[in-house]
């Protein structure tokens, strides 16, 4: 369960980065793009050793679906900040 939870967290700061990112590169902020730029690479590494390690389908699927609800939860967050 613990997995779980660290490949939904990963998911979800992905999610707000990589929306910030977007945000800095529409507004020509190139110090913030840098920024993401270089932290971006490492915002996988708390979930990419399960994903390597999963031997079944349905361990994979449970991941994806971790993944998503992270994914999810990340957008959610990110609306209600921009508005």
């Amino acid at each position: 369960m613990k997995k779980y939870l660290i490949i939904g967290l990963s998911a979800l700061i992905i999610e707000v980065c990589s929306t910030f990112y977007i945000r800095s590169a529409a507004e020509g902020d190139l110090l913030m793009m840098l920024f993401f730029a270089t932290i971006g690479p490492f915002l996988g590494l708390p979930f990419i050793g399960y994903m390597v390690e999963s031997k079944t389908w349905g361990e994979r699927i449970k991941q994806a679906i971790a993944s998503s609800i992270g994914y999810a939860i990340g957008v959610m967050i990110v609306i209600y900040f921009i508005k």
